[in-house]
């Protein structure tokens, strides 16, 4: 942590500053449920068994295509108390979803830059389909659980821009084999 925020409670954004969320890209996404709970499934000898709230996440995987023209889901995994997967965002069709004006100057006024860049992040392709994803994956966990309003996943979520073929398939292989290495796996329960 900086010495900036030393000693205040402070969770820095593990976003890319400034990038447009919604740019044509591969991004490498992990999604952790809240407190780590391992409520979608086990492994078993090196195999993800899903629970019933698995399968619904495994369900609400399939519709991130349908969630916006330009998404398409690539490789994904479903752990036990997280999600790794691949989403690609396509070219823009015709600039009309692009958003325009999108250059902050975060030199010359850092607090209105960072600001006007959170309003602008909101509508960001990527952040919609994944609060979207989680919305509606938590809403079917909790009708099923009776358990309305609860919180199923954790704030936030990790993200990679992949840059290159290579860390392509070195990520997607990191994805299916995921379960495999569950017993060294940082997210570990």
């Amino acid at each position: 942590m900086s010495e900036k925020y030393k000693n205040i409670y402070r969770i820095e954004p593990n976003r890319l500053q400034y990038w447009d969320y919604s740019a044509p890209a591969d991004y490498f996404i992990t999604i952790v449920t809240q407190n780590r709970d391992c409520i979608f499934g086990t492994i078993e000898n090196g195999i993800m068994k899903l629970s019933k709230y698995g399968k619904i996440v495994k369900t609400e995987f399939f519709k991130i295509n349908q969630y916006h023209k330009r998404a398409i889901l690539d490789e994904y995994i479903i752990m036990p108390n997280h999600v790794h997967c691949i989403i690609t965002l396509t070219d823009y069709d015709n600039d009309v979803e692009k958003i325009h004006g999108f250059s902050l100057q975060p030199s010359q006024q850092p607090q209105s830059a960072i600001k006007q860049y959170r309003k602008l992040r909101r509508n960001m392709v990527l952040i919609k389909i994944l609060g979207k994803f989680k919305q509606q994956s938590s809403k079917q966990i909790n009708i099923l659980r009776n358990s309305p309003g609860t919180k199923n996943w954790q704030r936030d979520f990790y993200d990679h821009i992949i840059r290159n073929d290579i860390s392509f398939q070195r990520i997607k292989n990191y994805i299916i084999n995921n379960p495999l290495k569950w017993n060294n796996d940082n997210l570990y329960g």
